[in-house]
């Protein structure tokens, strides 16, 4: 049994319910915020229940400094962070695996274009920064709105990435005798993509897809530490703070990152959960990818 493999399904499995299922199962209301209030112990003491609250009875993960549920929080967000990065990655692989496999089979390997190595070197991150900076604070568009126009500029910048890589395999697979032969019989272009390309570039494109979702993910955290919130942010002045439209998580992360040195939990509690997520489809992919490497050290793939 393949013990990371089964750890990340499992780890995945949940976070897919969560995603789908969270806000039903949530402890309050999303716009619910715990007020200043005197809680009675049986022994006849009592504690002052003031945000933000500590992890508790009450409050299983805590509160934010305005009383507003983490728990709850986390997970109305969940399908935002969890299903957005789901569907940027299948769009990159669906549409760049596609269009890389044609390329590769109907080109050679050529020195990059030196506009395309400078682009390259340039941080994901900082591109999507520059897109979105522009319409994302107080942005007058619907958060469903935004959170569309940010998976489409994700799904764009990255396509070129995975078109490269495809194509590379591509070019080195049609340079094997099975797709010369099929070739010298008279294939046509498309039967040979689809029974000789596609069926050996399977296996790397399902690793390419799970890289993708930890790359969206990763690219989520780091837009997050410019206050970039899936979603769109909510800027409010004096003093200035800023909050997550949609409550995902990357952005209650980026909502709490001042609270490192005090309150730990508003800041940990997200983290943690996100960190397991990144794992669980890490796991996955490794998990896949030692099943693989068995399985072609002891059969030729032919």
């Amino acid at each position: 049994m393949n013990k990371t493999l089964l750890s990340g399904v499992l780890i995945t499995a949940f976070m897919l319910v969560i995603a789908v299922w969270g806000p039903s199962v949530a402890p309050y209301d999303l716009d619910y915020r715990a007020k200043i209030d005197f809680i009675v112990k049986e022994d006849g003491t009592s504690d002052l229940l003031a945000p933000p609250v500590p992890p508790g009875a009450l409050f299983p993960f805590g509160t934010d400094k305005w009383g507003a549920d983490i728990m709850t929080q986390l997970l109305y967000g969940a399908k935002f962070t969890i299903l957005l990065s789901l569907v940027i990655a299948f769009a990159r692989v669906g549409f760049g695996g596609f269009l890389g496999m044609f390329l590769g089979y109907a080109g050679q390997k050529r020195k990059p274009w030196p506009l395309w190595s400078v682009l390259n070197g340039i941080p994901l991150f900082m591109i999507v920064w520059f897109i979105m900076a522009g319409i994302s604070f107080n942005s007058p568009l619907p958060p469903n709105a935004l959170t569309l126009i940010l998976a489409v500029v994700m799904v764009v910048i990255g396509l070129p990435s995975v078109v490269s890589t495809v194509k590379e395999k591509a070019i080195e697979i049609k340079q094997r005798p099975f797709v010369l032969a099929s070739r010298s019989l008279g294939a046509g272009h498309w039967k040979i993509v689809k029974t000789h390309l596609f069926p050996h570039l399977k296996e790397s494109l399902l690793i390419l897809l799970l890289n993708e979702i930890i790359l969206t993910l990763t690219l989520f955290g780091q837009l997050a530490l410019f206050n970039i919130f899936v979603g769109g942010t909510i800027v409010y002045p004096d003093p200035v703070e800023y909050h997550s439209a949609t409550k995902e998580w990357a952005g209650l992360i980026g909502m709490a990152k001042s609270s490192i040195y005090a309150n730990k939990w508003m800041l940990f509690i997200p983290l943690a959960a996100y960190a397991l997520l990144i794992l669980g489809f890490y796991c996955i992919s490794k998990g896949l990818e030692s099943i693989y490497r068995g399985k072609y050290n002891k059969t030729a793939h032919v």
